[in-house]
């Protein structure tokens, strides 16, 4: 199903039950809505689990240049079109950089927050220089299998992953090559420009839970614990045996947590 919204039209799937308890999902860059496929079962049981495909990836239309900020209200702009007041949110990395973002321009809207596998803090310039050259010759020729494997696997799944179940290091990265070229270079340009969120912290306001693979290499764990010791109330949960994408690799853990805390909030 899709809904427009100001970066155009978003895919997005809808289960549970529909009510008053409404669980929005947001995935990580390079990934859609697939990605919380381990976590869907659990939350629906909880209520209505609205699922989305970022700008430009899965089945989204690709969108014009934006902002972070500009995503977070085009995620309102769904949610209003859906006639959905209030929700909580869990989002893993890029998801996690809108829900910090919601509970401040939409405090009185979300009602708790799960933040996965994410940073508050702007790409060290490092990073940042990499990123953009690895974007850049993504949007013009796509990616080599030999280069994704040697530098953005390890920045999403932790050695063992690769090493015992490269099948889903695999399936990832067939899913993002599908992906529109041009989107995926304007959604990295949103994530890996963005600016310095943590002065932003002190003001979420809603129950919050911070979440991080042990072995993330992308937002590493210190990361989650600056942003768990600037919320006030934040609970800090290290997933082991995962890396960036926590709620792939160690699905269970990932679900119980979220089921726990959302039934608690």
């Amino acid at each position: 199903m899709y809904v427009a919204t100001r970066l155009g039209r978003l895919y997005y799937e809808d289960h549970g039950t529909k009510g008053e308890r409404v669980f929005v999902l947001w995935p990580s860059f390079l990934t859609d809505g697939g990605m919380w496929d381990g976590q869907i079962a659990a939350l629906a049981q909880l209520g209505r689990v609205l699922v989305f495909d970022p700008p430009g990836h899965g089945h989204s239309e690709p969108p014009p240049p934006f902002s972070l900020d500009d995503n977070a209200r085009a995620l309102l702009d769904a949610l209003d079109a859906l006639s959905v007041k209030h929700f909580a949110m869990a989002g893993l990395s890029w998801g996690g950089m809108i829900g910090m973002r919601l509970a401040v321009l939409a405090a009185d809207r979300l009602s708790a927050l799960a933040l996965l596998d994410t940073s508050a803090a702007p790409e060290m310039l490092r990073k940042r220089v990499q990123y953009r050259a690895m974007l850049s010759t993504f949007r013009r020729v796509g990616m080599p299998d030999w280069l994704a494997a040697r530098r953005v696997m390890p920045l999403f799944f932790c050695e063992r992953t690769r090493r015992e179940r490269p099948e889903l290091a695999t399936r990832f990265w067939n899913d993002a090559i599908g992906f529109p070229r041009e989107g995926v270079y304007r959604a990295g340009k949103a994530i890996f420009q963005r600016g310095d969120f943590r002065a932003e912290l002190p003001r979420i306001d809603v129950p919050t839970l911070v979440m991080c693979g042990a072995e993330d290499r992308a937002t590493p764990p210190e990361r989650s614990r600056e942003i768990a010791s600037a919320v006030r109330g934040a609970e800090l949960v290290t997933i082991e045996n995962a890396g960036h994408l926590s709620a792939v690799e160690q699905p269970e853990k990932v679900s119980a947590a979220l089921a726990s805390f959302f039934a608690q909030h």
